[in-house]
């Protein structure tokens, strides 16, 4: 597939689209859902669901890595024994928790545009991403408020508290969390991002990397239940790399086919399963991802999000945080382990079918 010479500032712009689509699906749900409750309409998913949660909430393999673990990175799933040794070693990616450990990912974005690194080059969108997000007036207004309310893990009904956090100290642990995801970001320039992201799309283009031809997949969109033969391969080769930027930047691309997948396997206990699925098939994404070695300690961007919009902050990293968020939404983690592992299995496996993905009928 012949890469269009697309301004770079124009995948900037289509990126930040179609990340906001990619962690705020939810909020016209939401909306609909609250006002439903609030007239007394609304269905019960909590306790029902509660009920499911609590009793398959110890089976959960949604947990924090044991640190003394052989190649263990922090925030990286237990490996499931149904993969095998198809799963890339950690240190590969060791850089990317370097890059997100600078106080600033303006410096850490120049930083990975510069190397020779591959997998630092194909992180530079995902940190322009996630600062593209964290610097909008909307979010540094809701983040630097002490009265922020985060959004629930499912819809939310008429006999859920207002705010989800039991205690001062967990709130207090958003905000110290919150602060901390606009900081990084505060040297962000965009002007200069642009000039990054051009340099590391250079480097992978004459690397012969997917990540390119993907995002000018993504900026022209595709049926991706009919895909040429071409654009089918893109993906292919995609899933093969196997790099976490790479990988990030399909969850984006995939985002409405995995949410109409999930949705539509929704447990009965789940009322609203749009919103579910809007809101957990990123993360099942996501976790997939730290199994296969991305860094998702509580530190990580993915792990300050999850923190910032559902108040997913309890643990050590992405996995423990989301795995007690559901606890505390009623809802049972064994579902998005579930999820999860069928994403990893099909990452591993190359094959975009197991995704959905479809080709073209001749």
């Amino acid at each position: 597939m012949r890469l269009r010479p697309l301004p770079v500032l124009f995948l900037l712009v289509a990126l930040a689209l179609a990340a906001f689509f990619w962690w705020n699906g939810r909020t016209a749900v939401d909306s609909r859902v609250a006002a439903a409750a609030a007239a007394g309409s609304a269905g019960v998913a909590g306790s029902s669901a509660n009920a499911a949660g609590s009793a398959a909430a110890g089976a959960s393999t949604i947990r924090a890595i044991d640190p003394n673990a052989p190649g263990a990175l922090p925030g990286q799933l237990h490996a499931s024994a149904t993969a095998g040794d198809a799963r890339p070693r950690a240190g590969r990616f060791e850089r990317l928790a370097e890059l997100q450990a600078r106080n600033s990912l303006a410096v850490a974005i120049r930083e990975a545009a510069g190397t020779d690194d591959p997998a630092a080059n194909a992180f530079v969108m995902e940190m322009i991403d996630f600062c593209l997000r964290n610097t909008a007036p909307k979010t540094k207004t809701q983040a630097t408020s002490t009265s922020y309310v985060p959004a629930r893990l499912r819809a939310t009904t008429a006999k859920d508290p207002p705010d989800p956090f039991r205690d001062a100290a967990e709130r207090n642990r958003m905000l110290e969390s919150n602060r901390a995801m606009i900081e990084i970001c505060s040297e962000f320039n965009l002007t200069n991002a642009k000039a990054d992201a051009a340099a590391a799309l250079q480097k992978l283009t004459a690397r012969g990397a997917q990540f390119p031809a993907l995002l000018n997949l993504m900026t022209n969109p595709a049926d991706l239940g009919a895909l040429t033969v071409e654009q089918f391969d893109v993906v292919s080769r995609a899933l093969g790399e196997r790099d976490v930027g790479t990988l990030a930047l399909l969850g984006q691309l995939l985002q409405p086919l995995l949410s109409n997948m999930m949705a539509n396997k929704a447990p009965p206990t789940v009322t609203e399963p749009r919103y579910y699925a809007d809101v957990n098939a990123p993360l099942a994404w996501q976790l997939a991802l730290c199994q296969l070695g991305a860094h998702c300690g509580h530190d990580s961007m993915w792990a300050r999000e999850a923190c910032f919009y559902y108040g997913a902050c309890t643990g050590e990293d992405l996995a423990a945080a989301v795995r007690a968020a559901l606890i505390r939404d009623g809802l049972n983690p064994a579902l998005l382990d579930k999820q999860a592992e069928q994403y990893v299995r099909a990452i591993t496996s190359g094959d975009p079918a197991a995704l959905g993905v479809r080709r073209k009928k001749p």
